[in-house]
C-alpha cells in the first residue's frame, strides 16, 4: 500500500480539521492541539529555568535553556518554550503553583496565548502628509495649506483610513523647526480635515508637546511620537483626552541616529526597549488600548537591519499592542533597485506592504495609498485578511 500526505498551513488548520469530519463541538480545542508555537522567555535564574524545562517536559513540550543552567555556572538564561497552544496552556497552569515567582510567568504565558489567537483584521492605510520643505520623499510638494489639504483628500479617496500630518522632517541631519512654525503649518490642516472627514482618523507626527496638545484640541485622534517617548507628558496628554499614542523605536536624533545602529541582538534589543517605553506610558495613566508601537524602520538601523526587522516584524505582536510600520520609500527599499530617488521605490514599498499585510500589521504608513489599497483588495480575495 502506498500512502499520500501533505502539510497543512497554520491558517487553514481549522478548516482542514472540519474537513476530515471531526466533531464540530470540539473543533476549537482541536485547533489548539494542532497549532505550534515557540515563546522566548528572557532572563530567568537557573532554578527558574530548571522548573520551566521540567514542567514543559511533563506537558510533552520542550524548553531550550543555556547549558550553564545544569551546573548553575551562569546567573541568568533565556529560554525557548515550544509546543502546541494546548500544551503551552498546560505548562502555564502548572507554573501557577510553582515557586520563584513563576506564577507571574504563567500569567504572561496566558497573555501570549491570547495574543496568538486574536483574529486577523484588515490593516489601516495611513497616508503620509508632509507639510515640509525638506522631507526625504516629497519635501516642498504640499507645503502650502491648500495643497496639503487637497493631497489629503486625494489620499482619502484612494483608500487612506488615517492621515498622518507632519511639519518636522525626521530624515538624517534634518534641523528642528520652531514651535510657532510647526503650529502654523499643522493646526489648520488638522481642523479642516477633521471637519470635512469626521470618520477619518487624524494623526499628527510631532515631537513637540505644544503641537501635540494643540492638535488634539483641533481634532487629532493619534499622536505619532517619533522621539521614542522622550517626553512622558505625551502619555499624560493622550490619557487626559483619551487619544492614541504611537511609540516609535529610535535612538538619538536626526543628527546622530545613523551612528547609533549597534545592537547586541537587534530584535531582542528593540523588543525590550519598546517594552520599557510602553510600561512607562502605562505608568503615566495611558490605557493599553491607546498604545500603538512602531519598530522604527530607518531610525538608527542599517539597511540589513531593516530587512531583518521586516522579516521578523510578527514577533513584536507579543508586546500586545497594534503595530504601525513606516516603510514607505525608505532607503533600504531603494537599495534593492540601487536608486537614490525615493519615488522609484513604490513597487518595493508595495511588496513590503504585502508582506506586512500577511503578518497582520495593523497600520501601514505610506505615500502611495492607491497602490497599497490594491494590495489589500488582493489579499482579501485570497482570504488572508
Amino acid at each position: 500500500m502506498q500512502f499520500l500526505s501533505k502539510t497543512v498551513l497554520k491558517k487553514f488548520i481549522k478548516e482542514e480539521i472540519k474537513g476530515v469530519g471531526f466533531d464540530e463541538s470540539y473543533v476549537e480545542s482541536a485547533v489548539k492541539k494542532h497549532t505550534f508555537l515557540s515563546i522566548k522567555i528572557f532572563d530567568v535564574t537557573p532554578s527558574q529555568a530548571t522548573i520551566i524545562k521540567q514542567t514543559a517536559l511533563s506537558c510533552d513540550c520542550d524548553c531550550a535553556v543555556n547549558r550553564g543552567v545544569i551546573d548553575c555556572s551562569i546567573n541568568y538564561s533565556n529560554c525557548i518554550l515550544s509546543g502546541t497552544l494546548s500544551q503551552i496552556k498546560n505548562v502555564a497552569k502548572k507554573l501557577m503553583h510553582q515557586p520563584f515567582s513563576l506564577s507571574k510567568l504563567a500569567d504572561n504565558l496566558f497573555e501570549q496565548l491570547n495574543i496568538q489567537t486574536l483574529p486577523q483584521k484588515s490593516p489601516k492605510i495611513m497616508g503620509i502628509l508632509n507639510i515640509t520643505l525638506n522631507s526625504f520623499s516629497d519635501g516642498g510638494e504640499f507645503f502650502e495649506i491648500d495643497k496639503a489639504i487637497n493631497h489629503a483628500v486625494d489620499m482619502i479617496e484612494e483608500g487612506a483610513d488615517v492621515i498622518d500630518i507632519g511639519a518636522q522632517s525626521t530624515k538624517p541631519m534634518a534641523e528642528l523647526i520652531n514651535t510657532a512654525c510647526e503650529l502654523e503649518r499643522v493646526i489648520p490642516v488638522v481642523a479642516a480635515l477633521k471637519s470635512a472627514y469626521p470618520n477619518i482618523e487624524i494623526s499628527v507626527d510631532t515631537m513637540n508637546y505644544a503641537c501635540a496638545k494643540a492638535s488634539i484640541e483641533a481634532g487629532a485622534d493619534i499622536i505619532n511620537d517619533v522621539s521614542f517617548f522622550n517626553n512622558p507628558e505625551f502619555a499624560k496628554l493622550c490619557s487626559e483626552f483619551d487619544k492614541k499614542l504611537v511609540i516609535m523605536h529610535s535612538r538619538g536624533n536626526s543628527m546622530t541616529m545613523d551612528s547609533l545602529a549597534f545592537y547586541s541582538n537587534l530584535i531582542d534589543d528593540i523588543y525590550q526597549e519598546l517594552y520599557e517605553k510602553t510600561q512607562n506610558a502605562l505608568s503615566q495613566g495611558l490605557k493599553k488600548e491607546n498604545i500603538i508601537v512602531d519598530v522604527g524602520f530607518g531610525f538608527a538601523k542599517t539597511i540589513e537591519q531593516n530587512f531583518e526587522l521586516l522579516n521578523r516584524i510578527n514577533e513584536f505582536k507579543s508586546l500586545g499592542y497594534p503595530i504601525l510600520a513606516g516603510i514607505s520609500r525608505k532607503r533600504f527599499l531603494q537599495d534593492v533597485i540601487n536608486t537614490k530617488e525615493p519615488k522609484d521605490a513604490d513597487i518595493q514599498t508595495l511588496l513590503a506592504s504585502s508582506f506586512l499585510i500577511q503578518q497582520n500589521v495593523e497600520y501601514i504608513r505610506v505615500h502611495n495609498c492607491a497602490l497599497i489599497k490594491e494590495a489589500k483588495l488582493f489579499w482579501e480575495r485570497l482570504n488572508v485578511i
